[in-house]
C-alpha cells in the first residue's frame, strides 16, 4: 500500500493525458501520448513549515479540496516530513471531510437523477449480441481498438440487467496493470479487478491491458456514482513496476452518469440506499 501511496503522491507532478473516443485506427499518437494543457500551481518552492499553516488554514476555513491538493504537494516533496509532522494523519482527517462531502452531494444528486431518468434512455446507443442488448452513452467510442473509460449496461432476454465498467489501455509495452486508483475532487478511490491482455497483428504491435467488470457491490458503485458526480478526476493505472495517469474529462464523467440513470430506470439493482454516509452540516 506504500507503494501505491507514494505512486499516487509522485503522480501529481506528471501531464495529464486523456483517453480518445475517435474512431481511426489504433495509434500511439492518438491513444496514449496526446497532451492536455491542464492548469495546475507548484507549490514545490513554498517552505515546508509555511504551506504546512496553509494546509492546516484551510482544514480550519473547510476549504479542504485545495488543503489536500497542497497537502499531496508536500508529502510528494517531503516524504521525510511523513512521520514527524503525522501527515499521514492530517491526509486522513481531510479524506474523511471530503467524503462526508462527497456523501452528501451524491444525497442531494438524487433529486435531480429521479427528473433525468425517464429520459435517460434516449441517450443510450443499443445493439444486441444473441439475447444480451447493450447500453452505451452515445457519446463514449464504438470501437474496441482505443483506450477508453466509461460505463454500459445489458440486459437479458429475461429482463435481467447488469451495470459494468470498461477500461482500456493502449502502449507499445505492457504496463501489467494491477488495480486503478481514481481521485474524485481530491478523494481516493480504488477499483480492482482482472486484467485480459491482448496483442494487436501487423506490423507494429500493439499491448492492449482491459478492464471489463460487473459493478455488483455497493462499493464499486459508490465509486462509479463519484466520478459520475464528480467535478474533477483523475485515473491513475498501477503496473507493477510503472503507472501511468489520465484525466477524466467532464463529459466522459457526465457519460457515466446518463448510464446510471438510465441502468435505475430500466430495473437496475440500487445500490444508492447502501452507500449513503451520515454527514454533518458544519459546511452549509
Amino acid at each position: 500500500m506504500k507503494r501505491v501511496f507514494t505512486i499516487v503522491a509522485i503522480s501529481y507532478s506528471l501531464l495529464l493525458i486523456s483517453c480518445n473516443n475517435s474512431n481511426s485506427k489504433p495509434s500511439i499518437k492518438d491513444n496514449s501520448v496526446r497532451n492536455i494543457e491542464v492548469e495546475k500551481v507548484d507549490y514545490s518552492g513554498v517552505d515546508s513549515e509555511v504551506l504546512l499553516k496553509h494546509i492546516m488554514a484551510h482544514f480550519d476555513l473547510a476549504q479542504y479540496q485545495l488543503g489536500k491538493e497542497k497537502l499531496t504537494s508536500l508529502i510528494s516533496s517531503r516524504p521525510d516530513l511523513i512521520d514527524s509532522l503525522e501527515l499521514n494523519e492530517l491526509k486522513s482527517n481531510f479524506d474523511n471531510k471530503l467524503a462526508q462531502i462527497e456523501a452528501k452531494e451524491a444525497n442531494l444528486a438524487e433529486a435531480a437523477r429521479k427528473a433525468r431518468m425517464p429520459n435517460a434512455a434516449k441517450k443510450m446507443r443499443t445493439y444486441k449480441e444473441g439475447k444480451i442488448t447493450y447500453y452505451i452513452d452515445k457519446t463514449s467510442p464504438e470501437f474496441d481498438s482505443k483506450e477508453c473509460f466509461y460505463a454500459y449496461f445489458v440486459k437479458d432476454n429475461i429482463g435481467e440487467v447488469k451495470l459494468k465498467f470498461k477500461i482500456r489501455y493502449v502502449d507499445t509495452k505492457w504496463l501489467d496493470i494491477e488495480n486503478f486508483m481514481i481521485t474524485v475532487n481530491q478523494l481516493d478511490h480504488s477499483l480492482t479487478g482482472s486484467i485480459t491482455k491482448s496483442e494487436t497483428k501487423g506490423k507494429k504491435k500493439y499491448k492492449h491491458e482491459l478492464l471489463d467488470m460487473v459493478i455488483d457491490s455497493p462499493e464499486n458503485f459508490k465509486t462509479l456514482n463519484a466520478i459520475a458526480n464528480g467535478d474533477k478526476a483523475t485515473a491513475l493505472y498501477v503496473g507493477k513496476l510503472d503507472y501511468r495517469k489520465r484525466e477524466i474529462s467532464k463529459e466522459q464523467c457526465t457519460a457515466i452518469r446518463n448510464v446510471i440513470d438510465a441502468y435505475l430506470f430500466m430495473g437496475g439493482e440500487n445500490y444508492l440506499k447502501s452507500t449513503k454516509v451520515e454527514y454533518t452540516n458544519t459546511e452549509e
